[in-house]
């Protein structure tokens, strides 16, 4: 017997995930929701100890929310305010404050439910596994990919403990690649990966330090020192007294991690701060490359790449672990309609068309300095109006605005009381298609209660009915007894329905085929 087949040493499972950073996991609590069978694994021991990303932008918020896992997230801290202090040093006077084009919660509380928070990734990435466990995934961290291999019955992974533990077999129909970007998926994949722009590497230095003396009462999550010899950053990271302090560094020249001793971390954060008898206690120090890449394909055949793996980004603007969450919420529940026999496989060809475009945007604009100071550039947008123009929605037509349904787009949020609760239509969407109509949607609910009693996942809000107090949602969403819109697990329209009581049943049923791949007719004449 082929050892790699041997029930004794190779496990089978639906979907293999290797990398359990923010993507991975959410992609893995996506999958577990869903009681597909999943394993995740990841080769360092456990969730980052490094804060790495700290913005998590609202439609990230959004997700979470809808998952119920807001209310874990750490509180939010009002005396930290979203700017750039620059300063000679630390304790020097400040020498401007740069706005970082987030917008606050007074200007958003209309088109959302959540805001822009300041969440370090250490902090996130524990909630994102605990829920994934809580919901029967398997997640194995000190765990590697070693090979990766396709035969016509699917995907045979080989894994082992690290450093040099054993090994077993994994048999897979899908892999999901979350592991960074020096992807081993990737590579294993044949997929390219082109460099977009590089503006040098960087070394950032996590320690504890009070630096209330330097700050004099200042709170901006980013603080820039540009004194010669002092140059860097010094980024908060949610507690009062741990903070990075990033600076430009030259490994090309020979300068190696090594070379970077406590005392030699300790004497440059000293220099930065203006304070010359602070004694930091230095936790850990992690390279990386300021620059941005992104993969020829997020798919290959069964194989599937999410976050860094992905598209690799700046920390301009906060988009790249967002984008990776944002890429793991679109692939999750397409994995899991297919494996359910929900959705036809042709479904999963619409992942790279929808999330590719978006990646790719955001790696070429996080190279852009001047990108959040522009007075044409709008923010939110990157979060709310992100429209997919794929076979799986209806044409797209122009760019939306937040406040109404348009295919492809995100759904518009707007607040509704459902058993005396205060939601957010937002809230609604997860886990099923949702027909959303208005009073005296009779017709769209008894076409969507034909397809679930086929087994189909399918929920009608009815505004009026279901919900009340929904004169701000009618409006945005344009419904009435003949028309309605259909939404995806993920939040976004699928499809503007228009029919009257006879035509509400084969309005909706061709409706659905599209967005779940279903309808070869349709899918072919979008994709011509």
């Amino acid at each position: 017997m082929n050892p790699e087949h041997d029930p004794q040493t190779c496990m089978d499972v639906d979907v293999l995930v290797v990398g359990a950073g923010p993507s991975g996991l959410t992609v893995s609590a996506a999958l577990a929701r869903a009681g597909i069978r999943t394993l995740t694994i990841e080769r360092h021991a456990g969730t980052s100890i490094f804060p790495k990303a700290t913005g998590v932008r609202i439609r990230t918020m959004e997700i979470l929310r809808s998952w119920g896992l807001d209310g874990r997230m750490p509180e939010r801290d009002d005396d930290l305010r979203l700017v750039l202090s620059v300063s000679p040093t630390l304790a020097a006077p400040q020498l401007e404050e740069v706005p970082l084009g987030i917008p606050d919660d007074g200007g958003t509380h209309e088109v959302t439910p959540s805001h822009f928070t300041f969440v370090a990734q250490d902090r996130l990435e524990p909630i994102l596994l605990d829920h994934a466990r809580e919901r029967g995934g398997d997640i194995r961290f000190g765990t590697e990919l070693v090979s990766l291999a396709v035969d016509d019955d699917g995907l045979t992974a080989q894994v082992r403990t690290v450093p040099d533990g054993p090994s077993y077999a994994v048999r897979t129909r899908y892999v999901v690649g979350a592991d960074g970007g020096g992807s081993a998926v990737r590579a294993a994949a044949g997929i390219g990966w082109s460099t977009l722009g590089s503006e040098g590497h960087h070394l950032s230095m996590l320690f504890r330090a009070d630096l209330s003396p330097a700050l004099g009462g200042r709170s901006a999550v980013l603080h820039a020192t540009v004194a010669p010899g002092a140059q860097g950053m010094f980024v908060a990271t949610g507690e009062t007294d741990r903070w990075t302090f990033d600076v430009e560094w030259a490994p090309e020249e020979g300068d190696t991690v090594s070379d970077w001793t406590p005392e030699r971390v300790r004497a440059v954060i000293r220099a930065a701060s203006g304070l010359p008898d602070l004694e930091p206690q230095v936790d850990g120090i992690f390279p990386w490359e300021f620059g941005a890449a992104v993969a020829d394909t997020q798919r290959s055949g069964a194989v599937f790449l999410v976050g860094d793996a992905a598209h690799r980004t700046t920390p301009r603007r906060a988009t790249g672990m967002n984008t990776g969450i944002a890429d793991a919420h679109n692939l999750g529940w397409k994995l899991a309609w297919v494996l359910r026999g929900w959705a036809h496989a042709r479904l999963l060809d619409s992942y790279d068309s929808e999330r590719r475009p978006v990646g790719l945007a955001n790696a070429r604009r996080s190279l852009e300095p001047a990108a959040d100071d522009s007075p044409d550039h709008d923010i939110l947008a990157d979060d709310l109006e992100v429209t997919y123009r794929t076979v799986a929605v209806e044409d797209a037509g122009d760019a939306p605005p937040t406040r109404r349904a348009v295919v492809g787009a995100r759904a518009p949020h707007a607040w509704v009381q459902r058993g005396g609760e205060r939601v957010s239509l937002l809230d609604l969407y997860d886990g099923h298609l949702t027909v959303v109509t208005g009073t005296g949607g009779t017709p769209w609910r008894s076409a969507a209660a034909e397809l679930a009693a086929g087994g189909l996942p399918i929920e009608v809000v009815e505004l009026g009915a279901d919900v009340e107090g929904g004169a701000a949602a009618t409006g945005r969403y344009d419904v009435d007894a003949s028309r309605a819109v259909l939404v995806r697990p993920d939040g976004h329209v699928a499809a503007l329905l228009r029919g009257g009581p006879t035509s509400a049943g084969p309005t909706l049923r061709a409706a659905v085929d599209r967005a779940l791949g279903r309808s070869v007719e349709a899918l072919d004449a979008l994709a011509g």
